[in-house]
């Protein structure tokens, strides 16, 4: 079954509705880091975000892993693939020829691929389909600049993830 998580996708601080979760619990146990604050930053950037997004909504994309499952679900894009076969699997000739030909059929966009996959396959699938290939960042501090707090990160792929849907 590949890279599969037994537990369920362990992506969830990828649902910016989570990130006021994480703060509760933050809030919790550590109290001087003013989480008060930051719910009421999160949900300010949550209205922009949901605005920025709000034309792509249904837009269909593909994604190299499947760690983006709840930033789909929350700003309406329809996954429609991935580049791993299988989580953890790298992708067969096949499977890139039958994922290009879907991609082709459902006019997808935009790949998103986090930094830390070999881009070589991905690239050659959007160079085959006319879509964009989206470096997407799953944690703070992963870019060199810009994605220095949550707020920050989001800020920084979806301003990408919009410029690739255009």
């Amino acid at each position: 079954m590949g890279d599969v998580h037994p537990l369920g996708n362990p992506h969830y601080w990828l649902d910016p509705a989570n990130a006021v979760r994480i703060a509760i619990q933050i809030e919790r146990k550590l109290s001087e880091l003013r989480p008060a604050a930051f719910k009421l930053r999160i949900n300010d950037a949550y209205k922009r975000w949901q605005t920025a997004m709000a034309p792509f909504r249904g837009a269909k994309v593909v994604t190299y892993h499947n760690s983006w499952p709840n930033f789909a679900k929350t700003f309406g894009l329809d996954v429609v693939g991935y580049v791993e076969p299988k989580p953890g699997v790298p992708p067969s000739p096949s499977h890139t020829f039958d994922l290009i030909q879907l991609m082709k059929a459902q006019k997808v966009k935009a790949i998103l691929m986090e930094p830390y996959f070999d881009a070589k396959t991905p690239q050659s699938i959007a160079d085959r389909t006319g879509a964009n290939l989206v470096i997407m960042y799953p944690s703070v501090g992963g870019a060199k600049s810009g994605t220095d707090d949550y707020i920050q990160l989001f800020d920084y792929n979806l301003a990408n993830l919009v410029k690739a849907l255009r």
